[in-house]
């Protein structure tokens, strides 16, 4: 299944909206906020009900949630408030899944094990709130360059899904791309355990949520290893914006996968 992350339509939703229109229940939609805050979730369920009929996955909140803070940390208790408010707009829907970050804070390389240590034990216990909401967690890769010391590096970030067999994985190929991981391995390791990918392009070097064929990521390679896996999962372009864009590109972008 294709689906459409909402992160397109922060700005402009005019391109998002029309091929909605023009795929109908063809193309599923990434639900999508930075902070699932109190105060905007009327508004959000607004838009939740406006975009009925369309499959829906749900990626998880980022501006207020560090899910490697102490366990008895405020910042933390903020964080599971937001994810509680975000899996109850995924539940309402049936969403099958919430994508989730290890982290966003800055690392520093005194700290990456014990941030380590408390990002799996916080993921885990959100594994176990999710649950009760019918939701599964996929843990995304997000150990970028501009991060400090990867969190998780490849080897770190597999052993971590299979460390937490309730959770499913979330490739983000833009972020293999510029970290330098090997798709293939991670299609091997992961196999059976890998519930999306994230589709965008950069520089190779920075995060930047290109549309698929413009950057230096060889997006025809990295399907065909994807279709070669096995798997069938579900592919998710996450663009930033629409910037010099119109819907056809969209469209021709939706039907080169």
């Amino acid at each position: 299944m294709v689906y459409l992350s909402m992160l397109i339509a922060l700005e402009d939703d005019r391109v998002f909206r029309e091929a909605l229109d023009l795929c109908g229940t063809q193309l599923g939609v990434e639900f999508f906020s930075f902070r699932y805050s109190k105060e905007e979730m009327k508004s959000l369920r607004a838009r939740l009900r406006s975009l009925s009929g369309h499959p829906m996955s749900f990626h998880g909140p980022m501006h207020t949630a560090e899910l490697s803070e102490k366990k008895d940390s405020r910042q933390l208790q903020e964080s599971f408030e937001a994810y509680r408010r975000a899996l109850s707009l995924a539940q309402e829907v049936g969403a099958k899944y919430m994508v989730v970050h290890t982290h966003e804070c800055f690392v520093r390389p005194d700290e990456k094990q014990e941030r380590m240590k408390r990002s799996e034990e916080n993921i885990w216990n959100l594994a176990q709130l999710a649950r009760t909401y019918g939701i599964r967690l996929a843990i995304e890769n997000v150990s970028l360059p501009n991060k400090g010391v990867p969190l998780y590096n490849e080897e770190e970030y597999i052993a971590l899904i299979h460390r937490l067999p309730m959770c499913a994985a979330l490739i983000d190929l833009g972020h293999v791309h510029c970290t330098g991981w090997c798709l293939e391995h991670l299609c091997e390791a992961l196999r059976g355990r890998i519930a999306g990918f994230h589709l965008h392009n950069n520089n190779g070097m920075e995060d930047q949520h290109n549309w698929i064929h413009e950057g230096t990521m060889d997006i025809r390679r990295m399907m065909k290893i994807i279709r070669s896996s096995g798997e069938e999962p579900d592919l998710i372009l996450e663009y930033g914006d629409t910037h010099g864009k119109n819907t056809s590109d969209l469209l021709d972008d939706l039907n080169s996968l």
